[in-house]
């Protein structure tokens, strides 16, 4: 088996030529636009409710304060929480950045790079999917490593799998661009739940 584990800490010293981290300028500005304006919303609540607390000053202090407890939180300001990915000259990383964790596998797994956006279990677009070749045992090291489960609709075929990547703030065009070194670039069909047939999304 090929595929081994290391920590997030040690990957990012290594020579990456790629890595899925959200650009630290718009990262920290939408957090900081975020910070200040639930910050902004629970002053005027406070100061506009001294005659009197109204309904609206309630909803203002609690969604207000919320987000601006979400903005405070120090693992918020933390871009390494949202890799997912990341690639050198040998090797991909498949990361899970909550647990710091990350699994490594040889580039030449990558079968192909899907470029049609397909909606995520929990909801978020996915950007792009890479088609990987795994060994059932390596497939349980990765879904370890990453905390999830591959989906049915994700099989593919015996030992093969689809494993999906959200933009991560990125622009998409660019990303793909990134990405499709690692194998022919092609346009995934949507897959869509028979359940979900009338929903839409974007």
């Amino acid at each position: 088996m090929t595929v081994q584990r290391l920590s997030l800490t040690s990957l990012l010293t290594q020579p990456l030529r790629f890595v899925l981290i959200p650009p630290a300028l718009r990262f920290y500005l939408t957090h900081s636009l975020a910070l200040l304006a639930s910050l902004a919303v629970v002053a005027w609540t406070v100061w506009d409710g001294q005659s009197g607390f109204g309904l609206i000053h309630w909803v203002g202090v609690l969604f207000g304060g919320a987000i601006l407890l979400m903005s405070l939180w120090p693992a918020s300001w933390n871009r390494q929480r949202l890799i997912n990915l990341a690639f050198d000259d040998q090797q991909l990383y498949l990361v899970n950045g909550l647990t710091e964790q990350a699994v490594a596998l040889p580039r030449d797994r990558v079968c192909a790079v899907n470029k049609g956006k397909l909606p995520g279990h929990d909801g978020a677009i996915i950007a792009f999917t890479l088609d990987l070749a795994l060994s059932e045992a390596e497939l349980a090291v990765v879904q370890d490593t990453l905390d999830s489960q591959v989906e049915d609709r994700f099989k593919l075929d015996e030992d093969r799998y689809r494993f999906g990547f959200v933009a991560n703030w990125q622009s998409r065009r660019q990303l793909l661009a990134t990405v499709s070194v690692l194998a022919p670039v092609v346009v995934v069909p949507e897959i869509i739940d028979e359940d979900d047939e009338d929903d839409d999304w974007d």
